[in-house]
């Protein structure tokens, strides 16, 4: 099991795919190869530029999980399990991107072994990267140059081997709730962080400070409430107002809510499981979005192969309102096999959904009542499946509207696409 991540932040309508070879769409420029098909209607995309690991100095997409661009915009990061690492690249005026460095998992700099999530804090200062296998936060600064550097790392030690082997007395070495660490969120108002953690089962809490000290809080683990869904906790994500932290519980078919008050305490609010509320399609939920006026959340479920869409009311509740999916009896509904990320445009109107069995980029439009509809469908062809993270693993769309990033696991190269 393995969520694509990300991918959630947002700067133009460009598309970069990390790991597929190309894409060809209808009404695109012609590229020399083509990879995807697309289906129903079309989005106008261009390609605008190709990068691929080890090629032409460029460094750090191996088994990329996730790509965000920097508050200016100036930057891209990339965070990638095969190569552990964190890889920046620079992006100019005109959206082309040049590879500037990497940091790489060894002695000095650590905490990056399964590099699977990162988020950059509001001002840009900050890079926080978990990681899957060192079960940790790492935690990098720009310096006065403006670079970024490793500062530390927070994580329990714990071997990869122990985490998952023999979990009953690893419970009791388990104090930060980071085992199997898997995504991460921050505050607009850069006072917390949280982590869904897979082998922890659990969301941790980490407040930072006036000085920029990163405190851990607490962890809330699934065995903590029997009305928590937190089993397989795989990816977390915050309201636009700051005021839910909203947790997708991978083994057990559920999304947790949780309230957030101005100290940033979090109160049990509501768990969405699968079956109940006439909640369908919700199998293995990975990835969760929230539209920019926070009213509708949205939710990729890797083995119902689905989007499952929620309207949240004015007390901060969520009903069930649709679920789309590949088992529908519907001949055009496809591409999302494996869907694992999910995420909005700027201004509301478009979900993006990356599905890593499908190998497919799926694009829908939403409707009035929340609802969505499917109006492109991208699929990757010739490529030979090594493993369940060959294919999309995030998809991510800027803040400017204009630029559409997404990564696989095993492709190992970030294109870049415009959409006019």
């Amino acid at each position: 099991m393995l969520k694509p991540l990300v991918c959630r932040k947002n700067y133009g309508l460009v598309i970069i795919f990390l790991g597929f070879t190309s894409v060809v769409i209808s009404g695109c420029v012609a590229t020399q190869r083509p990879f995807f098909n697309q289906e129903l209607t079309q989005e106008p995309m261009r390609e605008k530029q190709v990068l691929e690991d080890n090629k032409l100095g460029v460094d750090g997409l191996g088994g990329a999980r996730i790509a965000e661009l920097t508050p200016d915009g100036s930057q891209l990061l990339v965070a990638s399990g095969d190569d552990n690492s964190l890889a920046i690249f620079d992006v100019d005026s005109d959206f082309k991107i040049t590879f500037n460095r990497i940091f790489v998992n060894n002695s000095t700099i650590y905490g990056l072994e399964g590099a699977v999530s990162l988020v950059v804090s509001p001002d840009g200062r900050r890079v926080y990267v978990v990681s899957f296998y060192d079960s940790a936060v790492a935690i990098f600064e720009q310096d006065e140059q403006g670079s970024y550097q490793f500062i530390r790392a927070i994580r329990d030690g714990l071997p990869y081997d122990q985490v998952f082997s023999d979990k009953e007395s690893v419970k009791r070495k388990d104090k930060l709730g980071l085992l199997g660490a898997y995504d991460i969120a921050i505050t607009t108002d850069n006072s917390q962080l949280f982590v869904a953690s897979v082998a922890s089962n659990a969301v941790s809490i980490f407040d930072i400070d006036k000085n920029d000290n990163v405190v851990f809080n607490h962890a809330i683990r699934d065995s903590d409430d029997i009305n928590y869904g937190l089993g397989g906790a795989v990816n977390v994500i915050i309201t636009p107002n700051n005021s839910q932290v909203i947790v997708a519980g991978f083994n057990e078919n559920a999304i947790t809510i949780f309230n957030r008050n101005s100290n940033g305490v979090l109160v049990h609010s509501q768990t969405l499981i699968n079956g109940k509320d006439n909640i369908r399609n919700m199998i293995a939920p990975q990835g969760l979005s929230i539209s920019p006026d926070g009213n509708y959340l949205y939710a990729a479920c890797g083995e119902g192969n689905a989007v499952v869409v929620f309207a949240r009311n004015g007390q901060g509740r969520y009903s069930y309102i649709q679920s789309i999916s590949n088992s529908d009896d519907d001949d055009d509904v496809s591409g999302f096999g494996g869907a694992g990320s999910i995420t909005t445009s700027p201004d509301g109107t478009r979900v993006f959904v990356a599905s890593e069995s499908d190998n497919a980029l799926v694009i829908l439009e939403k409707l009035n009542g929340g609802t969505l509809k499917i109006i492109s469908v991208l699929k990757s062809e010739g490529i030979k499946k090594i493993d369940e993270r060959n294919g999309a693993a995030s998809v991510y769309v800027s803040p400017d509207g204009k630029h559409l990033l997404v990564t696989t696991g095993k492709g190992d190269t970030l294109i870049v696409y415009s959409i006019h």
